[in-house]
């Protein structure tokens, strides 16, 4: 299979328009990750150029495009804000050096502040309901339409809650704002993107990314993937398994002095799996008011999911191995069956890091076990 075509497109953020255009020959090297519910990193490499500081300002936009095995069409990957500029010389040549971080970081850039919370009580914003709906109510206030207007983003919108995810609840004052979309997206079967639907507007969408492709839904019904060393699919599997730091019984401890203190108690997987395995802690949730179960709730489990046994399996497809082509039989957030010998696991796409350099192009997906 030929090496995708691929193009960098540079852009305005004042108004969004094209500075530049680059194509495959104009860089020495590229990498780029797409992280599902995180922030992916770019970096590119250039031969050193006067115009380039110019080109390649602070919060430049950059479309990474690459062809479509689809469409045979090219396709955004992603878009990226640029934050590292760095010129140097190596021997007789200068280098130029571009970083950036993709749109998911404008979440990372505010934090809950209670005075754009409408209904904030007690100096706190709280929420309750439906993961998407607490999300996109926090992004509106806290960077869109409705915050102040030194904190929202320009031409930032949100699309329109859909009431879907798990329930959730939170009593927030001062947190990266981020780090709250992580933590409800983790326990609540919702995920979220930044995308850049025109120009330099910036649409935040919360709902579920990715199909589930994976055998045990699938089969025998619909057609799914498989990787397998057998099939003739999967190259260098890597499966990692660590349960070094794992911790799954945990008390969420919530308002009260002393004895008095509210204190929920839970469960998490796996403290079955030896005699020895109930591993406690405790986290603290003590922006949970009394009968306020659902924040309390919510926290305990968003401290189960960070203190879970890590579970990552990578491999790295040639882009010619049938049923295992990215972005034609997966993609960012889809569920795959991937077995090897007696290990036979479904796992989600959570990643997907591409690297373009004189030996061509090299993908490495990182795949995790689904959340509980």
């Amino acid at each position: 299979m030929p090496l995708p075509d691929y193009q960098l497109t540079v852009r305005n953020p004042a108004d969004g328009s094209v500075r530049i255009v680059l194509d495959g020959s104009a860089f020495e090297d590229v990498k780029y990750s797409r992280a599902l519910n995180d922030v992916g990193i770019f970096s590119m490499t250039l031969p050193s150029d006067a115009d380039w500081p110019a080109i390649f300002s602070l919060d430049a936009l950059i479309d990474i495009e690459r062809t479509s095995p689809l469409t045979g069409f090219l396709q955004v990957e992603d878009t990226y804000l640029v934050r590292l500029m760095h010129r140097f010389r190596n021997g007789n040549e200068e280098r130029f050096v571009v970083g950036g971080l993709s749109l998911n970081h404008l979440l990372a850039r505010r934090v809950v502040d209670p005075n754009d919370d409408p209904l904030a009580a007690g100096g706190y914003s709280t929420k309750a309901g439906a993961a998407d709906t607490i999300l996109t109510e926090y992004a509106d206030e806290q960077c869109g339409a409705s915050a102040s207007a030194a904190r929202a983003f320009p031409n930032f919108s949100v699309t329109p809650t859909l009431n879907i995810g798990s329930n959730a609840g939170r009593r927030l004052r001062y947190e990266n704002l981020l780090e709250v979309f992580q933590d409800v997206c983790n326990q609540s079967n919702v995920d979220f993107i930044i995308t850049r639907p025109v120009d330099n507007s910036f649409r935040l969408t919360v709902q579920p990314i990715g199909t589930d492709k994976s055998r045990s839904t699938n089969y025998p019904f619909a057609p799914f993937v498989e990787l397998n060393p057998i099939r003739g699919n999967l190259s260098d599997p890597s499966l990692l398994f660590d349960r070094k730091k794992e911790q799954n019984y945990v008390y969420a401890l919530g308002q009260g002095p002393g004895e008095s203190r509210i204190v929920s108690e839970l469960e998490g997987a796996g403290i079955s799996d030896s005699p020895y395995n109930r591993i406690e802690f405790t986290t603290d949730v003590r922006t949970a008011e009394r009968g306020d179960s659902t924040t309390l709730r919510t926290g305990a489990r968003a401290a189960l999911y960070q203190a879970s046994p890590k579970q990552e399996f990578t491999f790295k497809p040639t882009g010619a191995e049938p049923g295992n082509i990215y972005r034609l039989d997966w993609d960012i957030g889809d569920i795959l069956t991937c077995a090897w010998d007696d290990e036979v696991i479904d796992l989600r796409v959570r990643e997907v890091e591409i690297t373009l350099d004189s030996g061509g192009e090299t993908i490495t997906p990182r795949l995790e076990p689904l959340n509980e």
